[in-house]
């Protein structure tokens, strides 16, 4: 019977659902986002699976329970790494015995986030391992191996994938499940162990770069990593860019390359770089993000004595911004062998989601259309500053709307409508805010703002969930990722608890209520929130799929 034809993403959701995984935990946020998704439809209810209300309180979560000796699972995007980063920084010196694995999704040329941050730089950072799929093919196993490498290290161990990788699709041979872990589930009282102290920090950092350099000895000649081909010019291929390499070179004929393929990238083993190095007169690396391996492959190469050119995104062969595609990678194949007969491809274009108008139901028009009635009454648009952020409300910037001034990270738009009515100017402020960034990270913004009184009209836009990630629940939503009943977060209780004292919820089909609401939070002098509360169609309909 041939292997099953799956995504990457469903690849890993199997690699984590047989590698004795028994809590996942994370925010939504793509390309990360599918892999939970998969999991929720492959795994049984024993496993516990939950959409966090940010990714700080993802890792905490899943870290203590870590400390208990369960395997566990965090699935960040790029971004949501940042948020994640302080945890990250303490928990890598001093890790529990149960598996602790992350996987981090990155979006390379900003398919669907607000940059195109490169993670493994972070990671690297934090001195944890760090591994990537070179393949669809290879993905469960990889998966397998980072919980394993982590229960075995006791250390964290981030899973970096890509846009691409996550969409792909190939046949994956399923692996079997792994045995339960022998470790008892229960916390031991160890205080010198896991109390995180000044006086410690020295000793505990010390013992993770101990680990660290048996991680790099037992990596030399881990499986992820292999070489094919020959030839007096050789390419680097870092994580999945090895696929995106392999697709190219199906279409030619075989070149005189070495390839080496790259699936552990922190810490990389440097006697078998330099080794394939040697003989070598070229060497091209290929990574989607920054030059991260390029740099290092230059400082192993100067280190070993070596004086052959090494090109990539740091020597202008391959573009430094934006995602790889094959035209790129032909490109960078024909500084090596220019007089090869690479093929011809066509430049790749794709639809963006921000781009993509909002649905003909969906309540956030009635209430821009209200919004911005308003406002032409109280001096047009030129009397405003509209402040944004990620979410839905990105396509407000589409036309016929065109509202947002400002629109950075998830979460911000409060803040950064606080920092403009600090600046003192002239216009009136409006900060636009999603329930689930709102929850995920602009109360505390507005707690601030509201200790401050200052003058500013927040419009919380309320649709029971996290909408433009695939339908997420998250804290205001009244059921969980498995569809199960709990006690919605009271959004209106939140904001008088905070120090609004002038609210208004509305129903956005009540054009008339929503226009009024307005305009009275529009001519309050201090702050005032206006909750426009309507479910999106679309979770209305996933909440129904639940029920039936």
């Amino acid at each position: 019977m041939p292997d099953p034809e799956m995504t990457g993403s469903e690849a890993l959701a199997h690699g984590i659902l047989t590698s004795g995984a028994r809590f996942v935990t994370g925010y939504p946020g793509s390309p990360a986002t599918a892999t939970v998704e998969a999991l929720l439809r492959l795994a049984p209810d024993e496993i516990q699976i939950e959409w966090a209300i940010n990714e700080k309180s993802a890792f905490d979560a899943a870290f203590g329970a870590s400390l208990a000796g369960v395997r566990t699972l965090v699935c960040l995007k790029s971004v949501g790494l940042n948020v994640a980063l302080d945890s990250l920084m303490v928990s890598n010196l001093a890790p529990g015995d149960g598996a602790f694995v992350l996987l981090v999704g990155d979006d390379p040329g900003g398919w669907g986030s607000q940059n195109e941050e490169d993670s493994r730089p972070l990671v690297a950072a934090a001195e944890v391992p760090l591994l990537e799929p070179t393949s669809v093919t290879e993905a469960a196993q990889v998966m397998r191996h980072a919980f394993v490498m982590s229960e075995r290290y006791r250390v964290p161990v981030v899973l970096h994938i890509t846009r691409a990788f996550a969409q792909a699709q190939a046949p994956v041979a399923l692996p079997d499940h792994d045995d339960p872990p022998s470790n008892q589930i229960s916390f031991q009282r160890q205080p010198e162990r896991f109390n995180v102290l000044p006086i410690a920090v020295v000793p505990m950092h010390q013992k993770l770069q101990a680990t660290l350099g048996k991680l790099k000895a037992y990596l030399e000649n881990h499986p992820l990593n292999s070489e094919q081909g020959q030839g007096s010019v050789g390419v680097i291929a870092a994580g999945y860019a090895f696929a995106k390499l392999d697709e190219v070179l199906r279409q030619s004929d075989v070149p005189p390359l070495h390839i080496l393929r790259l699936g552990t990238l922190n810490p990389l083993p440097p006697e078998r770089i330099t080794a394939f190095l040697r003989p070598l007169e070229a060497v091209l690396v290929l990574e989607d993000g920054l030059p991260y391996v390029e740099t290092q492959v230059r400082a192993l190469a100067q280190q070993a004595g070596l004086t052959l050119p090494i090109y990539g995104r740091r020597s202008g062969q391959v573009p430094t911004a934006g995602e790889l595609f094959a035209p790129q990678i032909a490109a960078g194949l024909a500084a090596l062998l220019p007089d090869w007969p690479w093929p011809g491809f066509e430049p790749q274009s794709r639809a963006m989601p921000s781009r993509q108008p909002l649905c003909d139901d969906c309540p956030y028009i009635p209430a821009f259309e209200a919004l911005l009635d308003v406002m032409d009454r109280h001096g047009g648009r030129e009397a405003f500053v509209i402040t944004g952020e990620t979410g839905c409300m990105v396509r407000a910037q589409l036309p016929p709307w065109e509202l947002l001034d400002v629109k950075y990270g998830l979460g911000s738009s409060i803040g950064l409508a606080a920092g403009l009515a600090r600046a003192g100017i002239e216009q009136k402020i409006i900060a636009l805010s999603g329930d689930s960034s709102f929850l995920h990270s602009g109360l505390g913004e507005l707690i601030d703002a509201a200790r401050a009184d200052l003058p500013l009209l927040l419009v919380l836009l309320d649709n029971d969930i996290t909408a433009l990630s695939g339908q997420q629940p998250h804290p205001g939503t009244g059921h969980d990722a498995r569809g199960r009943q709990r006690h919605p977060v009271d959004l209106i209780a939140l904001l008088t608890a905070a120090g609004v004292e002038n609210v208004h919820p509305v129903d956005p089909e009540d054009r008339r209520a929503t226009r009024a609401a307005l305009e009275a939070a529009i001519t309050h002098r201090g702050l005032a929130a206006v909750v426009v509360q309507r479910p999106c169609p679309r979770a209305m309909e996933q909440r129904d799929s639940h029920d039936n």
